[in-house]
């Protein structure tokens, strides 16, 4: 990867820095707790800068594309609906955006239900600034409360079980800091998908954030679609936090950008909590896909399952860094994580890093990590019953794939079965296109 220089990292900072203080010169207007929670951000980002590769949680991810990509709209946006995917055919309430701001006219919101701009629901409720979450050690996260513009609220009330699911639309075509407010009260049941798209061949730069915060008992089905342009970078932040006896379904399919990271920091916070964070990403040519997890366990008699498979074509880069932390109250946790990477091509690299910090005594936790390519002995037994190589390779790839899929528990508003299928078409779709599966 190329390595950038510290004047290169102090330019990119000076121009990150710029609207910033454009953000914090605008706050006049502003409500004081948002502007507080602004102005706390600012501190942090500029105290700490972006990361390095001598970060450790930064090591495999060269930042350095940053400072190649253009700080302006590439083209005039499209109709959003014209997008496909596997959430495309659902029938669904739908929130549309583009570059990260609510289009109200294009969108289908559910009667009833609070789910609205974040920045209209600010300017009625400052008090709603106070449940955005930050990190001390994540400089992205801040920058996005930093330069916080728009993005989605959705409070769903108590005991509100919703009968269709959310889907948050996200077409960009310029650079987008982009805020996603979710919170379920107790007993509430949601289902979110949320779409990324961009033009092909567009240049751009969204850096998206989640807040998640679960009450008692509450479920949420949150299923994500990554399909950015090729050329766009593109960085999710998940901050998840879960109380007693909830459930958290979660699954990111990344096919998009080249350069993505999906970090996801999730706090099980009350005992009897589930929370099932699995994806599939598929990687080609100089695409660099990095996921990063940290699950941390804080009361007894918690679960969490992570399940995610990778395929690399070309010359891409796949990064897994996962942490379990379990702490001394939390007895009784069941944690397992399971990371397996396929490489397609010779010139493809897998960087995987499992962990576990125990500091209960009663648990039951696991976790593994591998990396190989296409079994030749099955692909053999394919070729010798007379199917093609091409779709023999793309039969194993599949079901490589399908591992975690399959592993989609789906909602009362979203049947399990109809999202994995969607899942599989998008993916058999993937595999169809690919040149090493066609040729090799």
């Amino acid at each position: 990867m190329v390595k950038w220089s510290m004047a290169e990292i102090a330019t990119l900072e000076h121009a990150l820095l710029s609207e910033v203080k454009a953000q914090e010169a605008g706050m006049a207007s502003v409500s004081p707790r948002l502007r507080a929670v602004r102005q706390n951000a600012i501190r942090r980002f500029s105290k700490t800068g972006l990361p390095t590769r001598k970060d450790e949680a930064w090591r495999w991810t060269d930042l350095s594309l940053l400072r190649e990509q253009s700080r302006t709209v590439a083209e005039p946006p499209v109709d959003p609906k014209s997008m496909d995917g596997p959430f495309a055919g659902l029938e669904a309430w739908r929130m549309i955006f583009v570059n990260g701001v609510l289009q109200g006219e294009a969108s289908d919101l559910p009667p009833g239900l609070c789910a609205q701009s974040l920045r209209a629901a600010l300017q009625d409720d400052a008090a709603i600034a106070d449940r955005l979450r930050d990190s001390a050690d994540a400089p992205f996260l801040a920058l996005n409360t930093a330069l916080l513009n728009d993005g989605a609220y959705i409070c769903v009330a108590a005991d509100t079980r919703v009968s269709k699911p959310l889907h948050l639309v996200f077409f960009n075509t310029g650079n987008a800091q982009i805020r996603n407010l979710v919170v379920l009260e107790p007993h509430a049941n949601v289902t979110l998908l949320e779409s990324h798209y961009g033009p092909a061949g567009a240049e751009y730069f969204v850096n998206n954030a989640s807040d998640v915060q679960l009450g008692e008992g509450a479920r949420l089905a949150h299923y994500r679609d990554q399909a950015e342009s090729q050329n766009a970078l593109h960085f999710h932040f998940l901050n998840a936090r879960l109380d007693a006896h909830t459930h958290y379904d979660g699954f990111t399919l990344t096919r998009g950008a080249r350069l993505s990271r999906f970090e996801a920091h999730v706090e099980i916070a009350g005992s009897d909590a589930l929370c099932s964070l699995n994806g599939v990403s598929m990687l080609n040519g100089s695409q660099t896909g990095d996921t990063t997890c940290v699950m941390n366990h804080l009361a007894p008699a918690s679960r969490s399952h992570q399940m995610f498979r990778t395929v690399l074509d070309g010359k891409s880069q796949g990064i897994f860094q996962g942490l379990i932390r379990v702490a001394k109250p939390a007895q009784r946790t069941g944690a397992t994580q399971q990371i397996k990477a396929m490489l397609l091509s010779p010139h493809a690299v897998q960087n995987s890093k499992p962990e576990l910090e125990i500091l209960a005594d009663d648990v039951k936790c696991a976790h593994g990590a591998s990396v190989g390519q296409l079994d030749e002995a099955a692909l053999f037994y394919l070729r010798a019953r007379g199917i093609a190589e091409a779709q023999a390779r793309a039969l194993l790839t599949g079901a490589f794939l399908d591992d975690a899929v399959a592993q989609i528990q789906g909602s009362d508003a979203l049947d399990a079965g109809q999202v994995q299928l969607n899942m599989r078409d998008t993916i058999s779709t993937w595999l169809a296109q690919k040149s090493v599966i066609e040729n090799v």
